[in-house]
């Protein structure tokens, strides 16, 4: 039988539960919720597989109370949720209270099963009345605005904050592969991108802290472990470029360090996006930082114009791979591999791994849902997870992802990686064997 590693049990070390607003929440439009550029997203025909939304999701919305009460059931004692800035934010740059007051009741109900709240200010939903997105260096202000707002209302209830979730997939999913809200395909604009969005973090560390200096504040990334195709000097190469674009574009201006010259050669003209000052404003103090892991790519050599205007591509993985069902290996020895390597390379601060799952699409059968091999997958990250703290890495927390089957983005509700089961036409959940092995895991 498996049990957790000794330097992961749960009296000294912190275990969660993660999700995010636009995923769960639904409710899009009550009490003065504004669009974000993933409701326009949606709207455009092919954008989504299935051609879903984020209207209803899991309604968590109207259902937060009985979903915090299944997160208590199951013995997390700490829960990762997502503020959505169109909610609480009106067009004016006014509170919306209607929408501040969800918030509440949610922390209100955290409070009283025991659960310590862990919030993120923006995982992706962006007001879609912010004229041009994180192309406009004003967008970076205006995320600051929020930050206070924020801080001002909830602060003394929210004892750790991370700014953004994964600016990555916004800047390179959205404005460079087009796969993301907004949808543009272009590699000057996702780099001018990528510098907003860590603008806007150091801006709203500052805003924050200026409202609430006793919060833990931090950033949570999805850093890259990209191994060569080959020992060939140009794969080699490339994954090293792959790895830059997703590690170096982002823990560089955190560290007061510049960025790589490829960066600034790909960014073009827009370069004039950065400006002098900036550097100082993003290398703010961090409390912590998380880590988002689930998966690793393999990096080779361009062969198109367009894989070589990046300087790398991805290949598929080699057959006999145990993937998941969104198609990604299974490969529990990255997330040791890509946090050391990290800790290696940067200063950091204290470690959370902030999501780590899998996509398993095991069906509810006579009310079981047998999702083996999503328990096989955690098992097998926890013990990659003990050996890197084993060594010396000052990691202090998990959170698995998710606690709901969800709205998975351009997958739509086709992925589930939730260890509770959601029937999206009846929204009965339904605990998975994962869940169940979480709560005998936690409750020792």
């Amino acid at each position: 039988m498996f049990t957790l590693p000794a330097n992961m049990q749960p009296d000294h070390f912190e275990w969660g539960c993660a999700t995010s607003a636009f995923q769960i929440e639904g409710a899009s439009r009550e009490d003065g919720r504004l669009p974000s550029i993933w409701d326009d997203f949606c709207a455009q025909p092919g954008h989504i597989m299935d051609g879903s939304d984020g209207t209803l999701a899991c309604d968590h919305y109207h259902r937060y109370a009985a979903d915090i009460g299944a997160l208590a059931e199951l013995g997390f004692k700490h829960y990762r949720f997502s503020i959505a800035w169109p909610r609480v934010v009106k067009a004016n740059n006014t509170l919306n209270t209607a929408g501040l007051d969800f918030y509440k009741r949610l922390l209100d109900t955290l409070d009283a099963h025991g659960i310590i709240p862990n919030a993120t200010l923006f995982h992706w939903d962006l007001p879609s009345h912010l004229e041009g997105g994180w192309l406009n260096r004003d967008t970076a202000y205006r995320f600051a605005d929020y930050a206070h707002l924020v801080a001002q209302h909830l602060g003394d209830r929210l004892p750790r904050v991370a700014t953004l979730n994964e600016p990555w997939c916004c800047a390179f999913m959205g404005y460079d592969l087009g796969l993301f809200a907004p949808g543009e395909r272009s590699r000057e604009m996702a780099l001018s991108a990528a510098h907003h969005l860590t603008l806007a973090h150091g801006l709203g560390v500052q805003a924050w802290r200026a409202e609430q200096a006793g919060t833990q504040l931090g950033i949570v990334l999805n850093p890259e472990l990209c191994d060569p195709v080959s020992a060939d000097p140009a794969d080699v190469q490339a994954a090293r470029l792959a790895e830059c674009e997703r590690n170096e574009c982002f823990l560089n201006p955190l560290f007061g360090r510049e960025w790589p010259q490829e960066l600034l050669t790909q960014m073009g003209a827009r370069v004039s996006d950065r400006w002098a000052e900036d550097a100082k404003i993003c290398a703010q103090p961090l409390d912590f930082i998380g880590f988002n892991y689930y998966s690793r790519p393999i990096g080779r050599a361009p062969q198109t114009p367009d894989e070589a205007i990046r300087g790398y591509a991805y290949v598929p993985p080699a057959a006999g791979k145990e993937l998941t069902d969104i198609g990604w290996e299974i490969y529990p020895d990255g997330l040791a591999r890509i946090v050391s390597k990290l800790a290696d390379g940067w200063p950091l601060p204290p470690i959370w791994i902030t999501e780590n799952g899998m996509a398993d699409n095991t069906p509810v059968v006579d009310g079981v849902c047998d999702d083996e091999r999503r328990c096989r997958y955690l098992q097998s990250h926890f013990a990659s997870l003990s050996e890197c703290i084993a060594r010396g890495v000052d990691v202090r927390g998990y959170y698995l992802w998710s606690l709901l089957d969800n709205f998975e983005w351009a997958h739509g509700y086709s992925q589930r990686f939730g260890i509770v089961h959601v029937d999206f036409e009846t929204q009965k959940r339904t605990y998975k064997k994962s869940a169940l092995m979480m709560q005998a895991l936690l409750r020792g």
